[in-house]
């Protein structure tokens, strides 16, 4: 930096004016300590300067900005001026001395001065070959007479001569007005940029809570309905059924064929109701036969038979207070259906044994997938047991009626069945995902959930699920036209053109075969180009002649293409 020209009163009062008045104006905070130093040292002729200022925890001044014409400075190599020692106040460097007493020092050669430790200049000095000599310190104080940090100016110089000297009277005058000026711009760039700190971190938080907000809201427009998976009409129509019987005792009779979940929709009602809080008791009566279903669902009183040595409640009871859930209710004995309905009309269940009944407030939903109706023909179903249970009729849709459940539904068993059986599994392949969506699934939901099973466990660790990891009735399904069964993913290839040529047939039924084995084995290079008998440098020929890539599927871990090396 060029020496600062001498300046005369005149000037150096039409340099003050005009220094505040950039000084006001800039509100970068470095940008405005190293104008400090800057146009402080224009003012008094000073050949170097530093500026301290205090820092967070207000024990310390920090070296913020070092300038000096004569030798290269950083001020890192500057440690920090330590204005305590324990809980006393430590004023033996001249800065803190400034910071505590707010006056000015103006010292004529440091090296002759035996009031304060100026350790610090003294290593500088040894370091850099320089020599101070004089030197200034003033303290930058607030407008609430806070002291904000220090100005230091050393080595002032002769205008006339161009010697070092000491600082005279009047550049303390000088120094002690710009320093009133500089601190009052250093508080205001200072409260500046905490504002724009606080604006910065108020907004980050603003934007946290809406996209924290926003993944609440799309979490609960994902969460399925009464925990169960499945947004197809079908679904939503039996949704709507249990929003208007859930809140209500009467009895419900779920109805539908085998696999569609009824115990899962029995409980969904359960916790819908205000029996919420109360017990769910679940009982398949064809589980059991006539005798122990009798003592199971209205428990038994000591001696009542042989083998009854103590009392014991049935499930009926158990119940009180909230649901009683009786799947397969057509395959209950007619001899214990007017137990049952006299449960139903008087609330009141009769152990075996026992000589008075007892008053129980239990719901009862009850489950089939036989035709009630033709029982009741048949004599096999109680006529006015029946009404009494089908007071709220709900028939549960099969799978093949809601056939947009079924990718939710697949994806839902798939990952439980990650983590069960610990392996990692991309997904499904297009093929294989094209013949789970064109079976009709005749087990429903239970047999889709077994499938899902069989295929992770048939499936490679890493790769992902195949036609081939499919039982047979699934494979042997007719296909749907509208979904192409082409290769797996990342193979760019089309369907097949009926006027194709021999050739082009071949080069595609590669592609399929190659696209297939890839990702059956997590797209591990060398273990596909074994598995067909080729080399590695064979197959990534063939993957780039055809366009095969693995697209986004990498497998759970997220691991690269093997490309990249296996």
């Amino acid at each position: 930096m060029a020496r600062p020209a001498p300046q005369t009163d005149a000037r150096t009062a039409a340099e003050l004016i005009k220094i505040t008045t950039c000084l006001a104006t800039e509100r970068d905070l470095d940008a405005l300590l190293h104008m400090v130093v800057t146009s402080a040292r224009l003012l008094t002729g000073a050949e170097a300067g530093r500026v301290y200022t205090l820092d967070t925890t207000k024990r310390n001044l920090l070296l913020r900005v070092e300038q000096n014409e004569r030798v290269e400075t950083s001020p890192g190599h500057v440690e920090p001026v330590a204005l305590f020692k324990g809980d006393e106040r430590d004023t033996s460097s001249v800065c803190a001395y400034c910071a505590f007493s707010g006056r000015l020092v103006n010292i004529g050669n440091v090296y002759r001065y035996t009031g304060f430790d100026f350790d610090d200049l003294y290593r500088f000095d040894e370091l850099t070959g320089y020599r101070t000599r004089s030197l200034v310190a003033v303290p930058l104080r607030s407008h609430e007479d806070l002291t904000l940090g220090v100005l230091v100016l050393i080595n002032a110089r002769d205008p006339g001569t161009g010697k070092v000297r000491p600082f005279p009277p009047d550049a303390e005058e000088v120094v002690g007005a710009f320093a009133s000026q500089a601190a009052v711009a250093l508080d205001n760039a200072e409260l500046i940029h905490r504002n724009r700190q606080l604006i910065e971190v108020l907004d980050q938080t603003n934007r946290q809570l809406e996209a924290e907000n926003q993944r609440l809201k799309d979490r609960v427009l994902d969460q399925p309905r009464f925990a169960i998976i499945g947004r197809s009409p079908a679904l939503e129509r039996v949704f709507g059924l249990i929003d208007k019987v859930a809140e209500s005792d009467v009895s419900v009779l779920l109805r539908g064929e085998t696999g569609t979940g009824k115990e899962l929709f029995a409980s969904a009602i359960h916790r819908a109701s205000g029996r919420a809080d109360g017990p769910f008791v679940a009982q398949n009566c064809a589980a059991l036969p006539e005798n122990l279903l009798e003592s199971e669902l209205f428990g038994y009183r000591k001696g009542a038979f042989s083998g009854a040595v103590a009392d014991k409640r049935g499930l009926i009871e158990a119940a009180d207070g909230g649901t009683l859930f009786l799947d397969e209710i057509g395959d209950m004995p007619v001899s214990l259906q007017p137990k049952l309905l006299r449960v139903l009309q008087e609330s009141e269940v009769r152990p075996l044994g026992a000589l008075e009944g007892r008053k129980v407030n239990v719901r009862v939903i009850a489950a089939t997938h036989r035709d009630l109706e033709g029982c009741i023909a048949d004599g096999g179903f109680r006529e006015d047991l029946f009404y009494r249970l089908a007071v709220f009729p709900i028939e549960l849709p099969p799978l093949r009626d809601r056939a947009e459940d079924i990718p939710a539904l697949l994806q839902h068993f798939l990952s439980g069945c990650r983590e069960r059986f610990g392996k990692r599994v991309g997904g499904f392949a297009p093929a294989a995902m094209n013949l789970l969506m064109a079976y009709r699934f005749p087990g429903n939901v239970r047999e889709l959930r077994n499938v899902v099973e069989r295929a992770v466990l048939m499936c490679e660790d890493g790769g992902s699920i195949l036609p081939e990891h499919l039982p047979d009735p699934v494979r042997r399904a007719p296909r749907r036209a509208s979904v192409d069964d082409g290769p797996a993913d990342g193979a760019a290839i089309g369907p097949v053109d009926e006027d194709a040529g021999l050739k082009d047939l071949v080069q595609r039924f590669e592609a399929q075969v190659l696209a297939r084995r890839l990702q059956a084995l997590g797209w591990n290079q060398t273990r596909a180009a074994q598995a067909l008998g080729i080399s590695r440098r064979t197959l990534i020929d063939k993957m780039n002649a055809y366009g095969i890539r693995p697209g986004g599927r990498r497998g759970e871990a997220g691991e690269p293409p093997a490309a990249e090396g296996d």
